[in-house]
């Protein structure tokens, strides 16, 4: 399976990989972690690895804090605009 998978790294164009990528990562039983990021990565411009839950904890706490910070932003907008058309927030 393993030579598969190198074969099939080495020969197919990205689009191609990246579908035999998407059919593994459904079906996990087929195929190592170290094997699947490997062919993962073979495909240009992706580079997947492996992280450790603090930093998988704190990637998740960042993206929580810019998800918080553009609703905020979204809210001060609408806010503005409702002020500037002198329309009442209740």
């Amino acid at each position: 399976m393993i030579e598969l998978l190198k074969y099939l790294a080495n020969n197919l164009e990205p689009e191609q990989l990246l579908e035999v990528a998407h059919i593994v990562s459904k079906h996990p039983d087929m195929i190592d972690q170290e094997t699947f990021i490997e062919m993962v990565n073979a495909v240009e411009g992706f580079e997947l690895r492996e992280i450790d839950k603090s930093e998988y904890d704190y990637m998740k706490e960042r993206f929580e804090r810019m998800d918080r910070a553009i609703e905020i932003k979204r809210n001060s907008e609408i806010h503005k605009l409702l002020k500037d058309n002198n329309i009442d927030l209740n």
